[in-house]
């Protein structure tokens, strides 16, 4: 009985120190997706489009795609559909792609093409590059900046941070910072100017080697950043290199598309008087569109409760995208109106969605 055992641990021992552990799925690896200049051509099902005020779609970084044997795959394909409405404004915009962002959809939404030329199922493909975070150069990091702002990704400004020694700690705190005054490029076209740019700081302080690195749009504005960036002033300490600063001008207003009349959505048995409801003073707004300046609208039926919860929302249409749609329930869902002990049914309004002026107070 033992050297049967023996032989069988004998058989088992070679099958067990051959087997294999699968590796790891590989790391997803940080990326710029950057896509060509503004398309000038469209391809619609029904109408003509000429495109006569656009904004090329912005870069975005993102970790959505591992390498695989050293080479990164392709992002899938994306792309967008649209109509255009008698007024040349962008309106049924609709993402095709999960990877398509938002951020791009609202500058799409910006566009203007030609009046009096409606059309729709307007296709616009999207063939993007996309380069490893490693191999970017700094006018490709700093376009990201620009197109992220706010929201640039930790790793972008690592990115930024290794053109030089200006991300080290202690880093060099500023004494004076001056600002260019973009008042005069702003507020004009829905593709303002931009400019990156980078610099370095010397023992006193003082900047120096101020060079622009990518620019678009005006040269007056990339200059005049630059000398305001020449103009700042650090604390002593030791010396920096590969500083950077971006700028861009402020946008022109994307005001929103017609909507129709909100009496045309309404039914038979309808019971509400209701002009208007108690709206939040911070509305849902959605972001993408809110920063890039672009109004929109959304025309909802609701029910109140004699108690004053609002319920069953519907969304009867909006423009210019989903996003307006999806703020509208959300806006919905947060409000509570004063109702009578038998409530209100069918209640229809519009809830407009516009971004203010900006004044010269707010630069």
């Amino acid at each position: 009985m033992r050297g049967m055992l023996l032989l069988a641990l004998a058989l088992l021992t070679p099958v067990a120190a051959h087997a294999v552990i699968p590796p790891p799925p590989p790391k997803p690896q940080p990326q710029l997706v950057t896509y060509g200049p503004t398309p000038t051509a469209f391809t619609c099902g029904k109408g003509q489009a000429r495109l006569i005020e656009g904004a090329p779609v912005p870069p975005r970084a993102q970790q959505g795609y591992a390498s695989v044997e050293g080479q990164f795959r392709s992002p899938p394909p994306e792309g967008y559909t649209f109509g255009i409405d008698a007024d040349g404004r962008v309106i049924d915009l609709d993402r095709n792609g999960a990877w398509t962002p938002d951020s791009q959809a609202a500058v799409i939404a910006s566009w203007r093409f030609a009046p009096g030329a409606p059309a729709s199922a307007c296709k616009l493909p999207l063939t993007a590059t996309v380069t490893p975070l490693e191999l970017a150069s700094p006018a490709q990091l700093l376009q990201a900046q620009i197109a992220e702002w706010r929201n640039t990704p930790a790793y972008v400004r690592k990115a930024l941070d290794a053109l030089g020694n200006c991300g080290q700690t202690p880093r060099r705190r500023p004494q004076t910072v001056t600002y260019p005054d973009i008042r005069p490029f702003s507020d004009r076209t829905v593709d303002p100017a931009w400019a990156g740019m980078t610099y370095d700081i010397d023992a006193d302080g003082v900047v120096r080697n101020v060079r622009i690195v990518t620019q678009h749009g005006e040269q007056a504005f990339a200059d005049a950043a630059a000398a305001s960036v020449a103009e700042s002033r650090f604390q002593s300490g030791s010396p920096r290199t590969g500083c950077h600063a971006v700028f861009k001008a402020g946008l022109k207003i994307s005001p929103a598309t017609k909507r129709p009349e909100a009496s045309s959505f309404e039914r038979p048995g309808d019971a509400c008087p209701l002009k208007k409801v108690p709206l939040p003073e911070v509305m849902p707004y959605p972001p993408a569109y809110a920063d890039r300046r672009v109004g929109g609208w959304a025309i909802v039926r609701f029910d109140v409760a004699p108690w004053g919860q609002v319920g069953s929302v519907e969304v009867l249409a909006s423009q210019p995208t989903q996003a307006f749609r999806v703020a509208a329930v959300e806006l919905m869902q947060r409000i509570k109106v004063p109702a009578p002990p038998t409530g209100y049914r069918g209640c229809v309004m519009p809830i407009i969605y516009a971004t203010p002026a900006v004044v010269d107070e707010d630069y």
